[in-house]
């Protein structure tokens, strides 16, 4: 019997699935809204960056997605008391994003956990299939922003 070829975008989704009920689990977030693992993310990449404030256009690169996406986001995160957003003093049409005191103590505690949970996902792993992993990595998520770039080019 002839096995079934892997699919990239197969295994990639099923990878995402598990990170995200792992990430939840660990963190102790609501199964049932993904915006708390959204929100955990954001949270993460202040911490990781040891900064209390970051321009909402940073925050969007960062995660990949459109403004009006990044906004949802912000306004949940401004509605549970984690963020207020002001505007820039340099340009108008940028906004800063600034952690309240509740987002600082849940930034302390999730990044340890993270740090953890990242250790746990290297084990067995050396620093060679790490960088191989990555580079691939990066090469699909080239390839992926193309084809969105294309299909975008095509509907103009």
């Amino acid at each position: 019997m002839k096995e079934e070829p892997r699919h990239i975008g197969h295994t990639i989704k099923t990878l995402s699935h598990l990170l995200r009920r792992s990430m939840t689990k660990l963190l102790k977030l609501d199964e049932e809204s993904s915006g708390s693992v959204v929100q955990s993310h954001l949270l993460g990449y202040f911490a990781h960056h040891q900064k209390t404030r970051l321009l909402q256009s940073e925050l969007q690169q960062h995660l990949g997605i459109r403004r009006s996406t990044m906004t949802n986001i912000l306004k949940g995160m401004e509605r549970d008391g984690l963020i207020v957003r002001e505007e820039s003093e340099e340009d108008k049409r940028q906004k800063w994003v600034v952690l309240t005191e509740p987002a600082k103590q849940k930034c302390a505690e999730h990044f340890h956990l993270v740090q953890e949970f990242e250790l746990a996902m290297r084990q067995g792993l050396s620093e060679e299939q790490l960088q191989q992993f990555f580079a691939i990595a990066d090469t699909i998520r080239r390839n992926l922003e193309t084809i969105c770039l294309q299909n975008y080019e095509n509907k103009q």
